[in-house]
């Protein structure tokens, strides 16, 4: 496989955002600076192949990842430790209850339940996306119910606000690699716009593998 970004046409919402200006030149590999161990992480530690992805919870393309694709990297990248899998929010303006949903997802992480309330929030979509922002944070608060955590706790932490300046980092450092769009993914700094399908992951990972020690 060709090595460096991976261009794709621009469609209508979510991902669809792509632009060329300020893209990392082709053959670039593009670093982060959060620390790991502040970040959502999947896998092995020492895993050669690192994925990092940009997401948003309202958006229906990385819905449709989350649904499709996600489950077969997992499964044969990431539980057999080859893959290490970093989850980053990158709620887009468009979407006004994406940035709440990045905080509940964060706030439940408080409790122990990250990506249980990751994977109900996308799960659940089309029940909260298109709400008013009153009513979209009380879905979540009925989501923690479910999950079993302490909803008094979780909407405490969901109203305050707390992890808006972690969620504006992740914005920042998507932007300053080239994110336009969700969902958006590095693959150890390479990096990949749009809700592919798991082939196209896998080409790309496989490339990786050949290539480490």
């Amino acid at each position: 496989m060709e090595k460096g970004v991976v261009n794709v046409a621009a469609l209508q919402g979510g991902w669809a955002a792509w632009q060329h200006a300020g893209y990392p030149v082709e053959g670039k590999r593009v670093p982060t600076v959060t620390a790991v161990e502040e970040m959502p992480v999947l896998g092995n530690a020492d895993a050669p192949v690192t994925i990092l992805e940009f997401s948003d919870y309202q958006c229906p393309y990385c819905r449709q990842y989350v649904r499709q694709t996600l489950p077969k990297i997992l499964a044969t990248y990431v539980e057999t430790g080859q893959v290490r899998y970093l989850f980053k929010d990158f709620p887009l303006e468009s979407h006004p209850n994406a940035q709440k949903a990045a905080e509940a997802a964060r706030c439940a992480g408080v409790q122990g339940a990250y990506w249980a309330m990751h994977g109900r929030l996308f799960d659940a979509q089309r029940e909260w996306a298109q709400r008013g922002q009153e009513e979209a944070l009380e879905k979540f608060v009925r989501y923690a119910e479910e999950l079993g955590l302490d909803a008094t706790s979780f909407r405490d932490c969901l109203e305050s606000g707390e992890s808006g300046e972690q969620i504006r980092q992740d914005l920042w450092e998507g932007q300053q690699a080239g994110v336009r769009g969700t969902p958006s993914f590095l693959i150890n700094g390479q990096l990949l716009a749009g809700a592919y399908p798991f082939e196209t992951f896998q080409q790309m990972i496989e490339a990786e593998l050949q290539q480490s020690p």
